[in-house]
């Protein structure tokens, strides 16, 4: 199975500290740990402008590849309101070289950007040799990460209803959905439902998949201090996030207590909040930064109104920082129901406090929710949940196409006939593609010919029981060694 993966980067001179791009990766280890037959595709800006390395994206290694060009109005200084727009040429003409000319493929595509589907679309189809009275041979399923409900980015003077309208619209007449967030899945139906059939909506929903933004906590270590000495305020100074709320607290926290502040932020940290002797600042901080300061916290908290299951505060959790969270539905996929670190907005400044106070009931408290969070936020179960959704639709698929095959033609018997004239256990692309030569009566390859597609070939061998070995390159196609064996259908190595 061959996965073409395109993530939003709304900070791609950052791109290996992005959240929605760390969502991504975690699904990748666990496919290629889970199934060992399968290749992604990354479509990316270049390293060189997204600060990213190929190791941060698991391109080091055999079944990745990296696409990399220059997204949509990227190096302006508008940069950032178009990070999840449209596809640019660069964009399209490195899938065709990289992909197609290489006689690969995609069986599915995991597309995060807001706009511009259809254009990549239209270029798959045409790359992959569509023909309009066939099914098409790859599936589009949106990766929803944060969507533009009424009640977020009110403050964004460039986006407005048709923007919001517009994004739910290609969400549900996508192939498929991925939810990052149950509040984004229950709460389109309701805005949903004001410009679009009741039907289109929940026939999307009825097969869509919560990911639940995994997160791998083998990276952090859940270590607590005897007592508390510093609260860790980190992420984006956004307003939702109400970054003057947690300066308060953190004021309280010091003047009672001692408590003292540690900023991480992936912006510039405002004076006014760095001002004080008791607080240390790490304004646009590094990985590294960030991750000597988890260990060295011992509060975080949590006021943000919406968010899409975040991960820096579990992050921090994770990292023995007791924490104290805002009580909104977002974090009712996260959180223990009787928590005591989950309260109303009013209540964080003495809850915090109370932390403070009850050290070791705070601390127990915080390892109880970390366990509830290791179980609903596990790389395993999300990458285990996207790679059975990706399987199911690439399984029907080739059923589709079996139904196609068993009517047969000229180009497909000659397709067949190519196969029977190269090894029976083991068929490159660009092999079958040259045997073909052997079968027709102008002695060229069979893609030379206008009536044949890496398509038929991809599903040719797939009818006849080959599986894509999901290697690097060209594809290479193995038989299923028992046509009876549950595999000889699947996409997968038996």
């Amino acid at each position: 199975m061959r996965v073409l993966i395109v993530p939003e980067l709304y900070r791609p001179r950052d791109a290996s500290a992005n959240a929605t791009l760390n969502d991504a990766v975690t699904w990748v280890r666990e496919w290629l740990r889970q199934d060992p037959t399968v290749h992604v595709y990354w479509l990316l800006p270049h390293r060189g402008t997204a600060n990213y390395e190929r190791e941060d994206v698991l391109a080091d290694r055999d079944r990745v590849t990296l696409l990399e060009a220059d997204s949509f109005m990227q190096g302006t200084d508008s940069e950032y309101v178009f990070t999840e727009s449209g596809y640019t040429e660069e964009q399209l003409r490195v899938i065709r070289e990289r992909i197609y000319e290489e006689l690969g493929y995609v069986d599915v595509v995991v597309d995060q950007l807001r706009q511009g589907r259809e254009d990549l679309l239209k270029w798959l189809l045409l790359l992959s040799g569509h023909r309009a009275d066939e099914p098409k041979p790859f599936d589009v399923v949106v990766n929803v990460h944060d969507l533009m409900l009424p009640f977020k980015y009110a403050t964004d003077g460039y986006r407005d209803d048709y923007h919001r309208k517009l994004e739910v619209a290609h969400a549900v007449l996508a192939d498929g959905c991925w939810f990052k967030a149950g509040l984004d899945a229950s709460e389109l139906p309701v805005f949903g439902r004001e410009f679009l059939s009741e039907t289109v909506i929940e026939d999307a929903l009825d097969d869509a998949v919560m990911t639940e933004s995994p997160i791998d906590f083998s990276r952090f270590e859940e270590r607590y201090a005897k007592e508390p000495r510093w609260l860790h305020i980190a992420g984006s100074g956004w307003k939702k996030k109400h970054p003057e709320l947690l300066f308060e607290i953190a004021e309280d926290l010091y003047r009672e207590y001692g408590i003292e502040t540690i900023f991480t932020s992936m912006d510039d940290i405002p004076e006014s909040y760095t001002r004080y002797p008791w607080v240390e600042a790490y304004p646009r901080a590094s990985w590294e930064e960030y991750a000597r300061m988890l260990r060295k916290g011992d509060i975080a908290i949590c006021a943000t109104e919406y968010d899409t299951l975040a991960r820096t505060w579990f992050e921090q959790a994770a990292s023995g920082q007791v924490l104290v969270v805002r009580d909104e539905p977002w974090v009712e996929d996260c959180v223990p129901d009787d928590s005591p670190l989950v309260v109303p907005v009013e209540e964080l400044g003495s809850r915090a406090r109370w932390v403070v106070e009850n050290w070791d009931d705070a601390v127990a408290a915080n390892q109880r929710l970390i366990d509830h969070v290791r179980e609903v936020r596990s790389p395993e179960r999300a990458g285990r949940k996207t790679l059975d959704d990706m399987t199911r639709r690439v399984e029907e698929k080739v059923d589709e196409y079996t139904e196609v095959h068993r009517k047969g033609d000229s180009r497909r018997s000659a397709v067949g006939r190519a196969i029977d004239r190269t090894d029976p256990d083991s068929i490159a692309l660009d092999e079958l593609n040259e045997a073909g030569a052997t079968v027709v009566r102008d002695g060229e390859p069979l893609l030379d010919h206008e009536w044949c597609s890496i398509t038929d070939l991809v599903f040719a061998l797939r009818v006849r029981g080959y599986y894509d070995t999901g290697s690097a390159g060209t594809p290479v196609f193995r038989r299923v060694p028992d046509p009876d064996s549950p595999g000889r259908m699947s996409v997968r190595s038996p």
